[in-house]
């Protein structure tokens, strides 16, 4: 399984500029314009796609039934011009459909004011404004950056992704010393049209109400990490939902080491494995607010997702 401890590692990443062909961005066949930006209603990232696994755990909405706010739902997504030409859409590629929980924000408005009441295999197609999708195009996102963070060979009209969220800028203009970048959605400005179509509703699971520890070996009870100690870790992390794993030191036989109490890492990490002794093994159950929140993480943690981590603290290293 692919590594997500790029994804647990959120330090903020100013111009980490990978280079884009425009295609990847407003292609129908990439995973970059697929899997970017469902969850923020006011869009910096690449698309309107975030997929996520089913969940086995939950009771399925029965087939005569509709979706009800709260419910996680899967629904496969198209974008359509204003004139109704194809942009982009889930159903190519490996064909996941998006899932998330409705009625909490966690998708454009577009998506959001029409979802809830959709029947099971329902297909519908509504229009937008730029206000119910990418949001209008703004000023202030329109930056500067000195040249020299810029990969090589990158000139004007060049789509690059910014920091680990991936968000398309688009160079605009190059200076002598600067370029402008524009980190308006390709999309921002434009009216559309959306075409849904309901392929599964699940009541979701309660949500955990505040982080857990419980302890399966003890630790040393003396030696514990504080801020700003490096400290070396094995963990196996599953959505607390289903059990499904979605990421494991383990699998890799590589042991994981982060800087704790600094913003690395998640907060429940922080907090969790803060209060752990050297040599400690516990499950830690995070609630999605001291997790990855409304937004998720990648293709394998859902929007709202509360999670649980299994973690040995084999060392601590003091920086004093």
């Amino acid at each position: 399984m692919r590594s997500v401890v790029p994804v647990l590692c959120i330090i903020a990443s100013v111009v980490a500029l990978l280079f884009l062909h425009e295609s990847h961005i407003l292609g129908s066949t990439t995973s970059a314009s697929r899997t970017q930006a469902g969850a923020l209603r006011h869009m910096r990232i690449v698309s309107p796609f975030r997929r996520f696994q089913a969940c086995s755990r939950s009771t399925a909405v029965q087939a005569e039934g509709a979706a009800a706010a709260g419910d996680r739902v899967k629904l496969h997504f198209k974008i359509l011009s204003e004139e109704g030409e194809e942009i982009s859409s889930t159903d190519v590629g490996n064909g996941e459909p998006l899932m998330f929980t409705a009625g909490q924000g966690q998708m454009m408005p577009g998506i959001e004011n029409h979802v809830v009441g959709m029947k099971l295999g329902e297909t519908k197609t509504v229009k937008v404004t730029p206000e119910e999708a990418f949001g209008p195009v703004s000023e202030e996102n329109i930056v500067k950056i000195p040249k020299d963070k810029l990969p090589e060979g990158v000139d004007v009209g060049a789509i690059l992704r910014m920091g680990t969220q991936g968000f398309p800028v688009r160079v605009t203009e190059m200076g002598d010393t600067d370029a402008t970048l524009d980190m308006n959605h390709p999309l921002a400005g434009k009216n559309l049209q959306f075409e849904l179509k309901l392929v599964d509703a699940v009541v979701a699971p309660p949500a955990l109400k505040e982080m857990s520890i419980d302890t399966s070996k003890e630790g040393d009870g003396s030696t514990f990490p504080k801020p700003g100690d490096k400290v070396t870790v094995h963990y196996t992390g599953r959505l607390l939902e289903n059990g499904q794993v979605f990421d494991s030191s383990r699998e890799r036989g590589q042991p994981f080491q982060f800087v704790i109490g600094v913003g690395q890492v998640i907060r429940g990490w922080d907090e969790g494995v803060g209060q752990m002794s050297k040599g400690q093994q516990a499950t830690i159950k995070i609630p999605a607010e001291m997790g990855y929140g409304q937004m998720g993480a990648g293709n394998v943690i859902p929007p709202g997702a509360d999670l649980e981590f299994d973690v040995e603290l084999i060392d601590i290293e003091s920086q004093g």
